[in-house]
């Protein structure tokens, strides 16, 4: 730690160099401050002044130790700070331990300001990454700190040995200690404006926000990995016209960065990977984000100690399993890539109708997103207890009941229309026009994947294709035309089926959307699937609704 007499003659030399005796704020940062400086190592100062230059370094000496001094123009700083004009080439140094010289408010008022971009941005790049299943991640403060140092380091490498040595073992909670208050100051203001919510366990993105980073259009995403691009650059370009401006002043910094190199060969300090503050959150509690094991291998630590009996439970797209843990009843999916399974076959006759996710790192975000966020609004999804996304594993809690198919058999069945099934049809249009209300489509809304409770309530068990927006209508005609199948003919069994889901779909729900299903274009989609008849008369009974 430098001295107090350290600190005023470095402030006096700083000013003398500038010509300028009133700045607008100077600071000293890197080894010096950070504790892992060599006995040759450099005093690393930034002054911020109106500087028509924009940047500019200048070197001098205090005592036996050289010191380099990067003049910035304020408006430039600002620029960098507010949006990362210069790649944070200049605004950067206040992610790391530094110490003010003078403008010590100006200073904190900056770093905050910086603070709350970069969590914004570490957000975004969290649900871009994570789609859906960033409803469910619960987050460390820690992580911010980490991870936007980290990322800027893979683009510009002269900040690797910044990072590894500022948090290596025996420096890391010194130094986190120092920058944390900063992020902590940030991480209010952006709870206060709605990004991201306080709990108990850690932080959590809002819906609005994950439905807005979700929501944008594949034009904006291009236009974001250009401005990364750019911002890659900018470093590069800012360190050479600050003005390193003698060859001797050149070989000395190309030297200093190749003693870094070597030294960090030498030492094999390891990097800390943000992502273990990173956990997703489950009914039974937080889960690492990047948690590994086989079916078996998660059962077993999730009831050790038990008798684990696993058997297959059907399912030709997904491996799902029954599972027994001393009567412990839980269902476990495995989320394998679709390729030439009949949800690709319908995607190429649905072109402009409905296209369905194959990946499966995609369909288990979706289904553990989407889960989180139904259960939050009241719907009856099932509940996760687990979830492996690098292994795209699932665990949900066994729900007791019947399919929903058994009931459409009967709805729809000549003379087996029991009114206790039509009941439950227009439940499962009352269930439907909820999720539709949310904004969700379900996306595979076929008869399967729902289920019907001992107490009569209707469980939504499948999620993977769900989504914010889309088209709600495509629910309605995948469930009703996909049922017309298991009539074996047209009767007044089919035509009752029909108005008991429209019946319980317009207590909740926008009439206009069944009229919409109701189009030749949802039907002829399905026309394969039923008797031309059954669909027909389907589509009538849509179209009629007032």
């Amino acid at each position: 730690m430098m001295d107090r007499r350290t600190l005023d003659l470095l402030q006096k030399m700083i000013c003398e160099v500038v010509c300028d005796d009133d700045p607008v704020a100077t600071l000293v940062y890197g080894s010096r401050v950070a504790g892992y400086a060599r006995r040759d190592s450099l005093y690393d100062c930034m002054v911020i002044r109106e500087y028509p230059g924009g940047t500019r370094y200048h070197h001098g000496r205090l005592g036996r130790v050289d010191v380099a001094i990067l003049e910035v123009d304020n408006d430039l700083f600002l620029l960098d700070v507010k949006k990362g004009a210069l790649g944070e080439f200049v605004a950067g140094r206040l992610l790391f331990p530094y110490l003010g010289l003078g403008g010590g408010d100006y200073l904190e008022q900056r770093e905050i300001e910086l603070k709350e971009r970069v969590i914004v941005e570490e957000a975004e790049e969290l649900v871009r990454q994570f789609g859906e299943a960033s409803r469910g991640i619960v987050i460390d403060p820690e992580y911010f700190a980490l991870s936007h140092i980290l990322r800027r380091s893979k683009t510009y490498p002269p900040l690797r040995y910044s990072y590894l040595n500022t948090f290596c073992e025996t420096l890391r909670d010194r130094n986190m200690a120092r920058v944390m208050p900063g992020y902590r100051v940030a991480i209010r203001n952006i709870v206060g404006r709605g990004i991201l919510e306080e709990t108990g366990e850690g932080l959590s993105i809002k819906d609005d926000f994950v439905d807005s980073v979700l929501g944008r259009k594949t034009r904006d995403r291009v236009v974001d990995i250009v401005a990364v691009s750019k911002r890659a650059l900018y470093p590069y370009l800012m360190h050479g016209r600050a003005g390193l401006v003698s060859p001797e002043l050149i070989s000395r910094d190309i030297a200093s960065k190749l003693r870094r190199e070597l030294l960090l060969t030498g030492r094999n300090l390891q990097v800390e990977d943000p992502r273990i503050h990173l956990s997703l959150r489950t009914s039974s509690g937080l889960v690492p984000l990047d948690e590994r094991g086989t079916v078996r291998e998660i059962i077993m630590k999730m009831r050790p100690g038990c008798r684990i009996v696993i058997a297959p439970l059907g399912g030709a797209l997904n491996e799902v399993y029954r599972v027994d843990a001393d009567g412990d009843r839980l269902v476990a999916k495995r989320f394998t890539d679709w390729h030439g399974f009949k949800w690709f076959t319908l995607n190429l006759v649905t072109i402009g109708t409905k296209l369905f996710s194959v990946s499966g790192r995609a369909r288990l975000s979706n289904e553990f997103g989407m889960c989180h966020l139904l259960r939050r609004k009241g719907v009856d999804v099932p509940e996760v207890l687990h979830v492996s996304l690098p292994d795209k594993i699932l665990v949900e809690r066994y729900i007791e009941g019947s399919s929903v198919v058994e009931i459409v058999k009967r709805a729809v069945s000549q003379g087996a229309g029991q009114e206790e099934s039509y009941e439950d049809i227009a439940k499962i249009g009352r269930c439907m026009a909820k999720i539709h209300s949310l904004g969700i489509q379900i996306g595979d809304s076929k008869p399967e994947n729902f289920l019907r409770s001992p107490e009569g309530k209707i469980y939504v068990i499948d999620l993977e294709q769900a989504r914010k927006g889309g088209d709600f209508a495509w629910d309605i005609a995948e469930f009703l035309y996909y049922s017309g199948h298991y009539a074996p003919s047209l009767g007044p069994t089919v035509w009752r089926f029909a108005e008991s889901f429209k019946a319980g779909y317009c207590e909740e729900g926008e009439p206009a959307l069944l009229k919409k299903a109701a189009g030749l274009g949802y039907l002829k989609v399905f026309s394969l699937w039923a008797l031309p008849q059954v669909n027909y008369a389907i589509s009538e009974v849509l179209r009629r609704t007032s």
